[in-house]
């Protein structure tokens, strides 16, 4: 069938819409019934012939192009291009449907932004706790360096005072000592004037 002029797009046959895309009539059937079940309608002639217009053209290259990614089954790709053309030739039944993913997606947005506000709040939360970490990690690194020169300084003065000590017990021994000495001395000296 060629194309009709006027305001109304051209329709196609099965056998020339296979024959712009490279693949066989019973693919262009296939895909068609597929999108049929989607909710799309193709149009008829009074046998029930489909026909098919640039755009419906248009939406079989986009799945035969996705198809023939790896991966990618039939009706993945029918799915996935499903939304470009949503708004063509779609029954009420489908129309409806896609107001209700609408407003689902519309609900999810906002949840969305709920969450996404929740986490900012989170991660700020978080970026202040991690303030007070380090601040409170450099307190007691200060503190730490605080005992450490205060242990520094007790046990330089327990050395000093133990010095002292070392010093002032030495000068007794040497007292002791020196006495003894005098003592020893003094007996040697009686013993030798009282010949004893």
């Amino acid at each position: 069938m060629e194309g009709l002029q006027g305001n109304l797009e051209a329709l196609y046959s099965p056998g020339e819409v296979a024959s712009q895309l490279n693949i066989q009539r019973q693919t262009v059937t296939k895909y068609a019934r597929i999108f049929e079940t989607e909710g799309f309608v193709f149009h008829k002639d009074e046998k029930g012939n489909r026909a098919y217009t640039d755009t419906n053209i248009s939406m079989f290259r986009r799945v035969t192009d996705a198809k023939s990614k790896p991966g990618i089954t039939l009706e993945t790709a029918i799915k996935g291009v499903i939304p470009m053309y949503k708004k063509d030739s779609i029954t009420p039944g489908v129309t409806e449907l896609s107001a209700e993913n609408e407003h689902y997606k519309e609900v999810t947005n906002e949840k969305l932004d709920i969450l996404m506000q929740a986490l900012a709040e989170q991660q700020k939360l978080i970026l202040e706790q991690n303030k007070k970490i380090d601040s409170l990690q450099e307190q007691l690194n200060e503190h730490s360096l605080d005992v450490k020169d205060r242990d520094i300084k007790l046990l330089e003065h327990i050395r000093e005072h133990q010095k002292g000590r070392k010093e002032e017990m030495l000068l007794i021994a040497q007292n002791e000592v020196a006495a003894a000495k005098q003592e020893e001395q003094k007996k040697g000296f009686l013993a030798r004037l009282f010949g004893k």
